[in-house]
C-alpha cells in the first residue's frame, strides 16, 4: 500500500512521526494539502514544541488558534498547540482547589486530618508527562468534531511521540484518581459544612472529570480504529533512523495503532559525476533493501532528496508529486 492508497481511505486521523530531522513535518503538510485540494476539510495540528508547521508553510500559526492556510485551493486549517493554553481543559475538569480556610476547618474535624495532605497533592505540581497530556487534551476537542473530515497530526520527534501514545492511559489513570479524590473531598466538605451550618456551593468538578474521562476513552478508541486512523512512519535511509523507526513500530503495535505506511525520505539522487554522492546513494540503496525486509516493499514510498529547503505551499506540492 502506497500513500495513494492512504489518501483514498476515509480516515479521521492521520498521524505522521519519526526521528527528528527526517522531514515528517513536510510529509504531514504535503498530505494535508493534497487532502484539502481533493475536496476534504482538513485540520493539521502540530504537537511538536518546535512548531515546524509554520516554517513548513512559511506562514505564522503561532497564535494558538485555528487559522486557514493561505495559498491552498481548498479548506485547509492549521493549529499549533501551546501546552499552556491546552491545559485549560484539564484545569477546568480538575476544578479550583479548596482554599486554605476550607482546609483549616476540615482538618479540625476528627478523622479528616488526612485530607490536608490530599488537598496539598491536588494543588502541587503536575505529574511527569503532563505537558504531553495537555497537548493531547487539546486534540481531544477534535476527536469527534464533524467540522473536519480529516485531522493530520504532525507529531514531535519519536521520544515525544512515544510518550504521546501513552497519554490516553496516563490521562485515564490520572483523571480516575482525581475523580476519586474530588468525590471523597466533596463528600467530606458536604459533611463539614453541614456541621458548621455553611452553605454548600455547587461543585461541577466531578461532572467535568467524568466528561473529560469519556473524551479520553473516545480518543483512545479512535486511535485504535483500523478504519479511521493511520500512523505514517517517516525515516531517512540511515541505520540510526531505521532502528528508531523499528522501535516506533513496536510501540505502535503495543498500542494497537494501525501503521501500514512508511516514507523513506531524503534518498541521495543519482549523480555519477560526484563520487561522494555515488557512495551515499549506494549506501542508501543498500539500507532500503533492509527497510524492505523489515516493513515490506509494498508499504514504502521512496522520496529522493531535494536540492533546496522545502518551504511554502509551492514546494510542498512538489514534494507531493515525488511522493505520489
Amino acid at each position: 500500500m502506497t500513500l495513494k492508497d492512504l489518501l483514498e481511505m476515509d480516515l479521521k486521523f492521520i498521524l505522521v512521526g519519526g526521528k527528528g530531522g527526517v522531514g515528517k513535518t513536510s510529509v504531514a503538510s504535503s498530505l494535508a494539502i493534497t487532502l484539502a485540494e481533493s475536496g476534504k476539510r482538513v485540520l493539521i495540528i502540530s504537537t511538536d514544541p518546535a512548531h515546524s508547521v509554520s516554517d513548513s508553510f512559511d506562514l505564522d500559526f503561532s497564535s494558538g488558534e485555528i487559522e486557514k492556510v493561505k495559498g491552498v485551493k481548498g479548506d485547509l486549517f492549521a493549529l499549533e498547540i501551546n501546552p499552556e493554553s491546552a491545559g485549560d481543559e484539564i484545569s477546568k475538569a480538575i476544578g479550583q482547589p479548596m482554599n486554605s480556610v476550607d482546609f483549616a476547618n476540615m482538618t479540625s474535624i476528627p478523622g479528616l486530618s488526612e485530607l490536608q495532605g490530599i488537598g496539598q497533592d491536588m494543588q502541587s505540581m503536575p505529574p511527569p508527562g503532563m505537558d504531553e497530556a495537555l497537548s493531547f487534551a487539546k486534540i481531544l476537542e477534535y476527536a469527534d468534531d464533524d467540522n473536519y473530515d480529516t485531522i493530520v497530526l504532525d507529531t514531535a520527534p519519536t521520544g515525544h511521540t512515544l510518550r504521546l501514545l501513552n497519554i490516553p492511559e496516563f490521562l485515564d489513570s490520572f483523571l480516575g484518581r482525581m475523580l476519586k479524590m474530588r468525590s471523597f473531598l466533596s463528600n467530606a466538605m458536604t459533611m463539614m459544612k453541614s456541621l458548621f451550618g455553611s452553605k454548600q456551593e455547587k461543585d461541577n468538578t466531578i461532572e467535568n472529570l467524568e466528561k473529560m474521562k469519556e473524551k479520553v476513552l473516545i480518543a483512545r478508541d479512535l486511535l485504535m480504529d483500523q478504519d479511521r486512523t493511520q500512523f505514517v512512519k517517516v525515516m531517512i535511509p540511515t541505520m540510526m533512523s531505521i532502528f528508531e523507526t523499528e522501535r516506533l513500530a513496536e510501540e505502535l503495535d503495543s498500542h494497537n495503532i494501525p501503521h501500514e505506511f512508511v516514507v523513506v525520505n531524503m534518498i541521495n539522487p543519482d549523480n555519477p559525476n560526484c563520487q561522494y554522492c555515488t557512495h551515499r546513494r549506494n549506501e542508501h540503496l543498500e539500507n532500503i533493501k533492509y527497510i524492505e525486509s523489515v516493513f515490506g516493499i509494498n508499504t514504502l514510498t521512496n522520496v529522493e532528496a531535494f536540492d533546496r529547503e522545502i518551504r511554502g505551499v509551492a514546494m510542498l506540492k512538489q514534494l507531493v508529486d515525488k511522493m505520489l
